[in-house]
């Protein structure tokens, strides 16, 4: 039997929810798991200090984080965060020596690039796996230390020949997340049982579970809609947006739901949800075959999120703020666009990502202790 540690990062709640999906998996198959918030762990302020400054560049200056991002898929700058992560190898390896871990796996490319470092520097030879939580692959992944890449990405074949990895390395598996609602369920049932209103065409906006977002500038642009609707404002952990949505005045139903373990219970509810495209909300959409209106998706990974889901026709984007209500009246009343959404959705989908990826890291783990 193996201990698994799994390093997540509290830098938005994607990482987190992918990592508590993959150690329910790991341990219905019997296997010991931990999880690590890494930062955290290490210490509270660098935890703070890569938080803050991941918010105030996703919310001050996106631009120049999607400029970064696109930057460094041709230079190589990233590696300053393998650099480091040499300050941190005798802190992460005391928690590895405390949980006995024999397998690592990484749920955020920004411990990936410590724990890369950390093999290397400690020489360790147990495995380590990372689970990509974003629908693109990017060069920033590739590490030489890591054992196996896990993805929602089917051009696994291109990338592997591109930055020199053996495809058996590769697996396209889709982003782990928790088990969903019965897809037979009827929408009008979960949302009697929600104590939301059966038969209102329900949208949801999502945040992520930062609840990032402009709900008031949405709430205001859905009042051109003709048809009345309900409106799931999930704002996650944000407190203050709360508060501006309780003074929105709308001719629809408002619901402010915090932060929830039922997220997907209300997605599921939803004839359509507004996302910035966040890996694990959208992942969680597609199983949920809840059709996907995407607006001001962060410059670069949550922008390559959006691109993918528009080129596989499982998703809108709307470029302005104006757009979403004449997309919005296509998507939800059009039956023909709907259902054509759903269909997408369908083909896409991978609900089960969690057990298959823990049933590979099982194998492949196995098979190194055979050999």
């Amino acid at each position: 039997m193996s201990q698994i540690t799994i390093f997540s990062a509290s830098i938005g709640n994607g990482h987190n929810e992918a990592s508590k999906a993959l150690k329910e998996q790991f341990e219905q198959q019997g296997e010991t798991v931990t999880i690590i918030d890494t930062f955290h762990s290490i210490h509270p302020l660098l935890h703070k200090t890569f938080l803050e400054l991941y918010l105030r560049m996703i919310e001050k200056t996106p631009r120049l984080w999607g400029r970064l991002y696109r930057y460094s898929e041709e230079y190589s700058w990233f590696l300053v965060l393998d650099q480091l992560g040499t300050f941190f190898c005798e802190k992460l390896n005391s928690i590895i020596k405390k949980q006995r871990t024999s397998v690592m796996i990484s749920t955020h490319p920004f411990v990936t690039a410590f724990l890369a470092r950390l093999k290397k520097k400690k020489n360790l030879t147990m495995p380590l796996y990372t689970v990509i939580t974003d629908l693109y692959l990017h060069p920033a992944y590739v590490r030489p230390e890591i054992d196996g890449y896990f993805t929602a990405s089917p051009h696994i074949d291109h990338f592997a020949k591109e930055h020199n990895l053996s495809l058996e390395q590769l697996f396209c598996t889709g982003i782990p997340i928790k088990e969903i609602p019965d897809i037979n369920i009827p929408r009008w049932k979960l949302r009697n049982d929600l104590k939301l209103q059966p038969d209102e065409k329900t949208i949801l906006i999502s945040g992520g579970g930062l609840g990032l977002g402009k709900y008031e500038e949405i709430i205001r642009t859905l009042e051109e809609l003709q048809q009345n609707i309900q409106i799931l404002c999930m704002t996650g952990t944000n407190k203050e947006l709360e508060e501006k949505i309780r003074q929105c005045k709308s001719k629809h139903r408002l619901h402010i739901i915090s932060y929830t373990n039922q997220f997907t219970n209300y997605l599921r509810a939803s004839d359509l949800v507004i996302s910035k495209a966040g890996g694990l909300t959208v992942s969680e959409a597609l199983a949920c075959e809840t059709p996907i209106l995407i607006y001001q998706p962060v410059p670069g990974h949550e922008e390559d999120n959006a691109q993918f889901l528009v080129d596989f026709g499982t998703a809108v984007k709307a470029e302005r703020i104006e757009d979403i209500s004449s997309h919005l009246e296509d998507m939800v009343f059009n039956e023909e666009t709907y259902h054509q959404l759903v269909s997408n959705a369908r083909k896409l989908k991978k609900p089960d990502a969690a057990r298959h990826i823990a049933y590979v890291i099982k194998q492949l783990v196995r098979t190194k202790q055979v050999l």
